[in-house]
Formats: structure tokens, C-alpha cells, sequence
């Protein structure tokens, strides 16, 4: 049975968003519409509300009360060749066009005197696969179907020491929901090398609970210069749910008793979850009135995925722990706004390190290096301009990503993806 390996691609989905997601391993950067114009690159830049994600150190900038609200329409579509020895030369898969819409909200106030404080919701990991054909699908003993939600609140604050210096602190709570199935196989009684399709395997988890904190800095040495750092802690999930499983008949009396001796019974299943730390150092230079350049670095550190501990809750006998190595990752973010009377325009470049080590490469989550382009508009409404509508555009290059004859569950082959995301967000002060 691949009853181990099933759950621990079930617990790598707990972890993580879309395959060939917009970020490295299985995170979300598109938190909103004029940084992402951007290409992210807002530790320094970010001027709204979405600070309470981006850095929260930069509240005390931001007079009065700001609302920023929106979302990304994300799109990923990933196609697999196979090559020897499993599933073969000569077959292709096509996993069906992913669509999903994270939503994000923030909201600011700037209190008389040093303080400011934050709210905040988002989407900041998650994960959308399901494959075309799941009753023919070559890897249908891995995934066929996962989706994960990950609802994250945060309340964040920040302080002026100073002029040129302000500190942001918080703290966040992540809500996790898991939905994965797959096939079960055994080895053709006989002989001869073959499987066996004798089960299907769903999990379903209730919605769980993670905690994290996180903390920024903004400094303005110069007139025209910003500097910017923010760190995302680490949280942790105990994601727990239902796995059942529902046997296949095959015809054969002694191999379905056989069969139904084997299968653990429907029980209730969990894994621990460690979402990754973030952390980010960026630049901000001003170019006369209308022009700003930004630059981030973002690392993020996927090292800590080592390993999934897989719990049964009755029948503890078939806990295990699933190697995984990922890796900690770099992501390096470019972008420039000019602003206009009428309105302001926004492009930016990233390039973004994948964290998954070839052995990791699967059907739940081929992911791979990565770069991408972007496009940024933004336009006031009213004399004041309280009313701020920002929208930008994605198109995410993701590098072909091949097996190389190590893949851990067996399924060797090439891994071709194409991402995009449209983001909308609004703004209002008052």
C-alpha cells in the first residue's frame, strides 16, 4: 500500500497555494495592487494600507485613518511528460486550469503622537490542484485532487523613535482548510509487476488554528533615500481532520478480503504543519517629485520543511515521518512608479528562487525557479483624491522543471507551468 506516502503528500498540502504558484514553494507575495505593480518591491515603497503586510513599520508615516482593500484573480496552468521508467515515454497530463481569488484587507490609524496601529487580512499560503482525467491519471496514487485556504488576521503597531526612524511589531493568526484525495494501489496478485487500483483516499480537515509575529523597521537617512526591513516568524500548525477511505471492488473475492484486512478503517488523521519565516531588506530612492525606484531582497526559509510527521489517531502503528530537504529560497524584486497629475504608472521585475529540491518535485507541487513581469496603474478620484483605485497585471515564467531519475514517489518525468495574476485594490483615506 502507498497508504504513507498519500498522507504525506496530504501534510505537504496542509502546508502550502496554487501549484506553480506566483512564489517560491508554496507561498502568496500578491498582498496588493500597487506594490505588485511594482514586482513586490515594497519593504521601502509600500504607501497604503497594506503595510500591515508589506512592513508594518511604516504606519507612522500615514496620517489619519486608511482603508486598502481588494484581491488577485491568480491563474496557473501546469502540463507533465512522462519519461522511463514510470509513468513512461510518450505520456503527457494536463492538470486543469487553476483559478482562484485570495482577498486581502487592511486598515491603519495614525493616533497624535508616536503610535499607529494595523489590522489586517489575507492569504499568505495556500494550495489549488486537481488533475484532468483523475480515473486515468498516471500519478492518481500521489494527487488528484488538493486544495488548501490559509485565513490569516494579523494586528500590528508601530512607534516613531524619531524622525527618520520608526519600529512596527505584531502579531497573527492563521486558519487552515485542507480537501486531498488520491488512489490506492497494490501489486497484481500473480505477479508479473503490475498495480492494482483498490481504494480511494480523501482528507478532509477541520478549519486549524497557527499563530506567528512579525516586526519591521523604516528608516529615512536621506531626503530621497528609504530604508526598509521586515520579518515574518514562523507558525505553526497542528492541522487535524478525517482521512476515509473507500475500497474498490475487483472481482476477486480473496484479494478484496485481502484488500479490506490491509486498509486502515476511516479515523481521524493529522500532520504538523511549519510555515516558513520571511524576512526582507529593501530600498526606496526618490527621483525629483515624480519618480521612485525600489529594490527587495526576500529570503525565506523553507529549511525548515525537513520532514511531515504523519499522526493516525487509532492506528498509530503506520506513523511516519516523510523526508522532504526543501531548501531556503531568495527572491530579488525591482519596480518603479511614476507619478502623474492624472495618474500614476507602475512596472517592476522579480526573480524568485524555487525551494524544492528535485527529489520533492511531484503532482501536488512541481515547483520551480521563476521570474516575472509587471504592470501598475493607478488613479485618484475626487478633488482630494481620498479615493484611490490601483490595479496591476503578472505574467510569472516558470523554468521547466525535470525529475532527473530521483523523484521519491517514483514519477519521472518534466514538468512544463505558466502563471498569471490580475490584481485589484481600492483605497480610502480619511
Amino acid at each position: 500500500m502507498r497508504l504513507g506516502r498519500t498522507l504525506s503528500a496530504v501534510a505537504l498540502a496542509s502546508a502550502v497555494l496554487p501549484a506553480a504558484a506566483l512564489g517560491a514553494g508554496y507561498g502568496i507575495y500578491e498582498q496588493g495592487a500597487a506594490v505588485l505593480g511594482m514586482a513586490g518591491a515594497g519593504t521601502a515603497a509600500v504607501n497604503d494600507a497594506s503595510a500591515v503586510f508589506f512592513n508594518p513599520a511604516v504606519m507612522t508615516g500615514f496620517a489619519g485613518t486608511r482603508f486598502y482593500g481588494g484581491g488577485t484573480f491568480l491563474q496557473t496552468t501546469t502540463s507533465f511528460a512522462g519519461v522511463a521508467p514510470h509513468p513512461g515515454y510518450g505520456v503527457t497530463e494536463e492538470m486543469k486550469p487553476q483559478q482562484i481569488f485570495p482577498a486581502t484587507a487592511y486598515l491603519t490609524h495614525r493616533y497624535p503622537g508616536p503610535w499607529a496601529i494595523g489590522l489586517g487580512y489575507n492569504s499568505p499560503f495556500g494550495l489549488a490542484v486537481e488533475w484532468k482525467n483523475p480515473d486515468q491519471f498516471t500519478g492518481r496514487y500521489i494527487v488528484t485532487h488538493a486544495a488548501l485556504r490559509t485565513y490569516n488576521y494579523s494586528l500590528v503597531a508601530a512607534r516613531e523613535m524619531g524622525k527618520k526612524l520608526s519600529v512596527g511589531f505584531g502579531g497573527n493568526l492563521v486558519w487552515t482548510r485542507l480537501d486531498l484525495r488520491n488512489r490506492q494501489f497494490i501489486a497484481t496478485p500473480g505477479g508479473g509487476g503490475g498495480q492494482l487500483e483498490v481504494a480511494s483516499f480523501t482528507l478532509t480537515s477541520n478549519v486549524n488554528p497557527g499563530y506567528g509575529w512579525n516586526a519591521g523597521l523604516a528608516w529615512a537617512p536621506l531626503k530621497y533615500l528609504k530604508v526598509g526591513s521586515t520579518y515574518r516568524g514562523q507558525v505553526i500548525i497542528h492541522a487535524n481532520g478525517d482521512a476515509d477511505i473507500d475500497q474498490f471492488p475487483t472481482g476477486d473475492s480473496q484479494v478484496d478480503a485481502a484488500v479490506a484486512a490491509s486498509l486502515p478503517p476511516d479515523q481521524p488523521a493529522s500532520t504538523v504543519i511549519r510555515l516558513p519565516t520571511i524576512g526582507a531588506l529593501g530600498l526606496a530612492w526618490s527621483w525629483g517629485s515624480s519618480w521612485t525606484f525600489a529594490g527587495d531582497a526576500v529570503h525565506t526559509g523553507w529549511s525548515v520543511f525537513k520532514d511531515i510527521p504523519i499522526y493516525f489517531r487509532n492506528s498509530t502503528s503506520s506513523n511516519q515521518k516523510i523526508v522532504e530537504n526543501y531548501d531556503d529560497s531568495f527572491q530579488f524584486r525591482f519596480g518603479a512608479e511614476n507619478r502623474r497629475p492624472a495618474f500614476t504608472w507602475r512596472f517592476g521585475y522579480y526573480i524568485d528562487q524555487a525551494a524544492a529540491p528535485t527529489e520533492s518535485v511531484s503532482p501536488t507541487l512541481p515547483e520551480a525557479d521563476r521570474q516575472g513581469a509587471t504592470l501598475g496603474l493607478g488613479m485618484g478620484f475626487g478633488t482630494d483624491k481620498r479615493l484611490t483605485l490601483d490595479s496591476y497585471q503578472l505574467a510569472a515564467f516558470v523554468q521547466n522543471r525535470k525529475t532527473e531519475g530521483v523523484n521519491r514517489d517514483g514519477y519521472e518525468g518534466e514538468y512544463k507551468s505558466f502563471a498569471s495574476a490580475t490584481g485589484v485594490s481600492l483605497a480610502y483615506r480619511w
